[in-house]
């Protein structure tokens, strides 16, 4: 068993015990201590759990300067021209899957207007979408990782698993001329699967991105078809991108 499905299981199990010990929790998904002491460190540095003598415990209640609010506030007015122009490739009888980075959260009020269906694992685009009638919204289930409010681990996979999409729109922690990385790893299956369900797959990306190095990857570049960005990428992109027949959008 991989770490990361090690990790969703711990942080399913979380959410219904208030407290994991590591040696209970070695037995129950027969490993060692030490692998579940490294991935209680894991989990307790991403945010998602209270690294606690003997275990993990659920979060205590609090914002941060790495909170979804706070990261939505940074570069706040190219993600909304990226947004824009992202949601300008959304057509009237769509299923889109859309996922929980901040950029794709600011193409809801873009696309509110249009008759979709939207799956999503963000609890803030489906709030967003629950007012407007003519969206379908469907949600993923699975644990809340509250930093960046979206639903991951195996019911958000198995949940995926059910839909083909029309377009998906994915955002990155960082990407190479190999492909597209995310820094939390418990984020990335998820991410996977809604790439793979997706006809055509859009990425959304600031300019900050570009040759920025992600703790995890995603997937290579074979995946993408077209690219939306707020400004012109360095030459080494714009020539790979030419090579690779990606369409690349600069977003006014």
């Amino acid at each position: 068993m991989i770490a990361t499905q090690r990790q969703q299981l711990i942080l399913d199990a979380l959410a219904k015990k208030n407290f994991l010990a590591i040696n209970e929790t070695a037995k129950k998904i027969r490993v060692s201590e030490a692998t579940i002491r490294r991935d209680f460190e894991t989990i307790a540095k991403l945010g998602l759990a209270e690294r606690v003598r003997g275990g993990i415990g659920k979060v205590i209640a609090r914002r941060s300067k790495n909170s979804f609010n706070a990261r939505q506030s940074i570069l706040a007015e190219e993600k909304e021209r990226i947004a824009r122009a992202a949601a300008a490739l959304v057509e009237d009888g769509d299923t889109i899957i859309m996922d929980g980075g901040t950029t794709t959260n600011s193409m809801s009020k873009f696309i509110a207007h249009k008759n979709i269906q939207v799956i999503t694992n963000s609890i803030t685009v489906a709030d967003y979408l629950s007012d407007f009638s003519n969206i379908d919204v469907i949600v993923t289930g699975g644990y809340l990782y509250r930093a960046s409010k979206v639903l991951l681990g195996q019911p958000a996979i198995e949940t995926l698993k059910n839909y083909n999409a029309t377009k998906t729109f994915v955002s990155a922690g960082g990407l190479t001329l190999e492909g597209i990385g995310h820094s939390n790893s418990l984020v990335v299956e998820t991410e996977k699967m809604m790439i793979s369900r997706g006809k055509e797959v859009v990425l959304l990306i600031d300019h900050t991105k570009f040759g920025a190095t992600a703790a995890v990857n995603v997937c290579p570049w074979t995946k993408f078809k077209t690219v939306v960005s707020d400004k012109k990428p360095q030459q080494p992109f714009k020539d790979f991108f030419k090579k690779k027949n990606i369409n690349f959008i600069i977003a006014k």
